[in-house]
């Protein structure tokens, strides 16, 4: 075997080696894109939905049964506090 045989063959491992590294580290970082997408989509869900309990129509029957001034701040305060925790968790993981 000759030293330009060898090199070359070392080549085409150290070429191939770079080739894997660099499919799993954008593997990793699609994974990290997608949970990172579907955090926000959570954060947003549960942020449209604050907005529907404020408008009258939404809270409309829980204002019969508790009144019409706590209802829409009970049910639209739970959902807004949902929505904040939601994306601070979303902050934590991407540190």
């Amino acid at each position: 075997m000759s030293v330009a045989s060898e090199t070359g063959g070392l080549l085409v491992a150290l070429v191939r080696s770079a080739a894997t590294l660099g499919v799993g580290l954008l593997v990793a970082s699609g994974r990290r894109l997608a949970a990172t997408v579907v955090a926000y989509l959570i954060v947003g869900l549960l942020f449209a939905v604050s907005l529907a309990f404020l408008t009258l129509s939404a809270y409309r029957a829980i204002m019969v049964s508790v009144g019409d001034i706590y209802a829409p701040l009970i049910v639209g305060c739970f959902y807004l506090v949902a929505g904040l925790i939601a994306a601070l968790v979303a902050q934590m993981r991407r540190r």
